[in-house]
């Protein structure tokens, strides 16, 4: 293989483009808990934190998705032979070493988030995915939701209620996404045996389940401007976020079928990524221009 194809075929076994996404929420939530952008080194050892320990989640769950992934992602880079899972497996095992030292470096609140995150990451694919299929879309929830908790404890070295307020948000959204794209994998799933919700109790529960849990995202997403952690310009920029997950969570309360999961998470995905960054800009520039509180 040549360098240029190696080079891509780490680029998506880290999901870069996940990655930045998370690097963008992280410096935003510090610069939001700080009110104002300190301690540049400090913000940097988060974001190489968050860099490298979700490069090593992705990478460690390829390894042992390889099988499945044959079935319903053939493109990613150790089901498709790019990689290969012992060279996926430390490349995992490097990122998280990096990500563990990093961690230490910034304080004892941040490396014990970052720990356990690497416990569940490693757990997840070999034990929580092959035991329950809601548990691992709980465990998904809460390793989105620890991007709040990792940025509130560089600040505020502890979790405290800032932290805290956005968990629902990030949280509830995490979970109903994934609910949902179990019911686009079911059929790869079940030849594997994966217990995903869709798979143990079907497409109509799994439909209901993964929009009620976007609508805890939505119906939860102001409560960090209730207890004082942002101001006004924040209820603007996640208005576009709660109209987002209220137009694809209520058609699928009311037609609960494959189809409609399929054409309303492929909207959702396409869609996703343009209003969620526009809405991020639209709270940094408001917080800039008007101030955070």
């Amino acid at each position: 293989m040549q360098l240029s194809e190696k080079v891509r075929a780490i680029v998506a076994l880290m999901r870069l483009p996940y990655i930045l996404m998370l690097d963008f929420l992280c410096v935003l939530f510090i610069v939001t808990f700080q009110r104002g952008f300190y301690n540049a080194g400090l913000v940097g050892l988060a974001v190489l934190t968050v860099s490298v320990i979700t490069a090593g989640g992705a990478a460690i769950n390829d390894c042992f998705d390889r099988d499945s992934d044959v079935l319903t992602h053939p493109e990613r880079p150790v089901a498709s032979h790019k990689i290969s899972p012992a060279g996926a497996a430390q490349f995992s095992a490097l990122m998280f070493l990096v990500g563990l030292g990093t961690s230490f470096a910034i304080n004892s609140v941040a490396f014990g988030i970052v720990a356990v995150n690497v416990v569940l990451f490693i757990v997840y694919p070999r034990v929580i995915k092959r035991f329950s299929g809601f548990l691992s879309n709980l465990v998904m929830g809460y390793l989105g939701a620890t991007i709040a908790l990792f940025a509130g404890a560089v600040v505020f070295q502890t979790i405290n209620v800032n932290s805290l307020s956005f968990v629902g948000l990030i949280a509830g959204g995490a979970i109903g996404l994934n609910v949902l794209k179990d019911v686009l994998t079911l059929e790869g799933d079940l030849e594997i045996g994966y217990p995903t919700l869709a798979a143990t109790h079907g497409v109509r529960i799994a439909a209901i389940v993964g929009a009620l849990f976007l609508l805890l995202s939505a119906t939860t997403s102001p409560v960090p401007f209730f207890v004082g952690v942002v101001g006004v310009v924040y209820l603007f920029a996640i208005s576009v976020w709660s109209a987002m997950v209220v137009v694809t969570a209520l058609p699928l309360l009311i037609a609960p079928d494959a189809k409609n999961v399929q054409r309303r998470v492929i909207i959702f995905t396409r869609s996703f990524p343009y209003l969620a960054a526009f809405a991020c800009v639209v709270y940094a520039l408001s917080a800039a221009v008007w101030g955070i509180a």
